[in-house]
């Protein structure tokens, strides 16, 4: 069954137009419910019982002769509910006339359907990118939504409850017959404020072939409207991989015979575990931004470089995502942001995620406690691993600087701290190339770099991994490690002396630990196209860039 299929009962209501003013921030319809729903801490609008006072009745074979032809619709009954406002279905069924499958609504409930906005949306002569919003119906829900006539071994879902708060389209709707982009006048047209759902579960395939299984008890996407998204929320989301030992076998031997020895041998359970399960307690995402780069698709057009406030991405703050191999806790983060996602034209300028209170338990990749990779991991301190990570991005389209840093500690184990700035990346030269459609771009340099690795445990749970691998024991291996990287680096040392020092430094790293320092600081900004196009020459690219590689204990 296919994903279009599992959605139908949603996208049914919204097909009530078969086809949603521009001058406003956000264009989504607020109200009651939507409010609600945009509080991550408050219960879905959907736990409450709603009412629509003074409603006028519509008769249900009405508002199912305003769906597509091909939707299909039957039902047990249909009746208006005065006490709420609704016209009630039950049982309602949209059936796939090809292959027998169809979608079932338990129980559907439409408030404040109106058939005169209906009309003006389906009037085509009205159809204008700035024409007035009609609100077609107040709410509808839908309970109970399952699915028949799919093979269980395939594909299985259920829906607790959907919610679809308050719809306005343009009057003429989507206009197919127009030049302009259908995705764009879709987004332009219709305003909802708020989809909701209660109690998703969706599994795809078995475990025996590999199984997928997702389930989301509150998911609620709130104000949409005018290329907007005010706010998407999800509480205690869930899902899950399964793979059978059979099926992991078969992966190793279709990626060739050195894969297979490693799915086969000792470290198997850390490449290729059978069960992987996410949970996520909270996850807030807002003031999604494209009004903009809609405003440039409803023309129809490229946006020029000139353009801003195109995309933005807004904030977004998950909380307490657990990890879990083989139902033993892997990891636990407390919170992970992005607190910037800026764009200038099309091209990330401000960017920020962080991830804050990370704590690890490697052995849970083991095999049970006696599993020689258990011992390994143990020994090392992974069952007890504490650590944060940051990522900055910042990009000057004026200037054409960019800068990018990445830090991640795991503390008592090795820490790692990266910075990388560019330079020649100015917008307006960007853009002169894409419009060219060069096929060498000539834009984009290397300002400086610098990479630090500092190890305490690191190197030492390698190589005692290593070791159950290839044998012997982690020590060995990596007393005769710094030997080979000599030797491997003396062909190149014949060529440049200043791999030499390179070498030896990767060498008495990997011996001792301590920390490793690589930095390429080239007197001029190094163009990438002139490496691109051979216009430097390998063996002298270390003094080129200036590049220094150095140990310290």
């Amino acid at each position: 069954m296919t994903l279009s299929k599992i959605l139908m009962a949603s996208a049914a209501a919204l097909a009530l137009t078969a086809c949603g003013d521009k001058g406003g921030s956000s264009d989504a319809p607020e109200t009651k419910s939507s409010a609600q729903a945009a509080k991550a801490n408050a219960a879905s609008p959907l736990d409450s019982k709603f009412t629509l006072k003074n409603a006028d009745e519509v008769e249900g074979d009405k508002i199912l002769a305003l769906l597509p032809g091909d939707a299909n619709p039957t039902y047990d009954s249909t009746s208006f509910d005065a006490k709420l406002g609704a016209t009630v279905f039950e049982n309602l069924k949209f059936a796939d006339a090809d292959d027998g499958e169809a979608i079932i609504i338990g129980r559907a409930e439409f408030y404040g359907v109106d058939e005169d906005a209906i009309a003006k949306v389906q009037n085509k002569d009205n159809a204008a990118i700035d024409a007035p919003f009609q609100t077609v119906f107040e709410k509808v829900r839908l309970f109970d939504v399952s699915a028949e006539g799919i093979d269980a071994e395939d594909a299985s879902f259920s829906i607790g409850g959907v919610e679809l708060d308050k719809l306005a389209i343009r009057e003429g709707g989507v206009d197919k017959a127009s030049d302009i982009d259908e995705g764009a006048q879709f987004f332009n047209a219709v305003s909802l404020g708020g989809l909701y759902f209660k109690d998703i579960n969706l599994a795809v395939g078995e475990s025996e072939a590999g199984a997928v299984r997702f389930t989301a008890p509150d998911l609620r996407f709130v104000g949409l409207g005018g290329g907007k998204l005010n706010a998407v929320i999800m509480n205690d989301l869930e899902y899950g991989i399964e793979q059978s030992p059979e099926t992991i076998d078969a992966i190793a031997k279709s990626m060739g015979p050195e894969a297979g020895l490693l799915f086969s041998g000792p470290l198997k359970s850390l490449i290729a575990p059978e069960n992987q399960n996410v949970k996520m307690s909270a996850l807030e995402w807002r003031n999604i931004d494209m009004s903009g780069l809609l405003e440039w698709g409803l023309k129809d057009e490229k946006p020029p470089a000139s353009a801003r406030n195109l995309i933005n991405l807004g904030t977004m703050k998950a909380t307490d995502m657990e990890t879990y191999i083989n139902g033993k806790r892997l990891a636990v983060v407390e919170e992970a942001d992005m607190t910037a996602g800026e764009f200038t034209w099309m091209i990330p300028s401000d960017i920020r995620l962080e991830t804050k209170g990370a704590q690890y338990d490697l052995t849970a990749y083991a095999a049970g406690d006696e599993d020689p990779v258990y011992a390994v991991l143990k020994d090392n301190g992974l069952d007890k691993l504490t650590g944060d990570g940051l990522l900055v991005w910042k990009w000057n389209d004026k200037s054409g600087d960019a800068n990018m840093v990445y830090t991640a500690t795991a503390d008592g184990f090795a820490d790692m701290g990266m910075n990388l700035s560019l330079a020649d990346l100015k917008l307006e030269e960007i853009a002169a190339e894409r419009d060219e459609d060069a096929e060498s771009p000539k834009f984009g340099a290397l300002k400086n770099f610098s990479l630090e690795l500092k190890d305490e445990k690191a190197l030492d749970t390698l190589f005692a991994i290593s070791a159950l691998q290839m044998g012997g024991t982690g020590d060995d291996l990596r007393q005769s490690a710094p030997a080979m990287i000599r030797l491997s680096g003396a062909q190149f040392a014949q060529m440049n002396p200043a791999f030499s020092s390179y070498v030896n430094a990767v060498a008495d790293f990997v011996a001792k630990g301590g920390s490793l320092k690589i930095s390429a600081q080239p007197e001029d900004p190094l163009a990438f196209s002139a490496l691109q196009n051979g216009e430097v020459n390998p063996m002298t690219l270390p003094q080129t860039l200036n590049l220094e590689v150095t140990h310290a204990k």
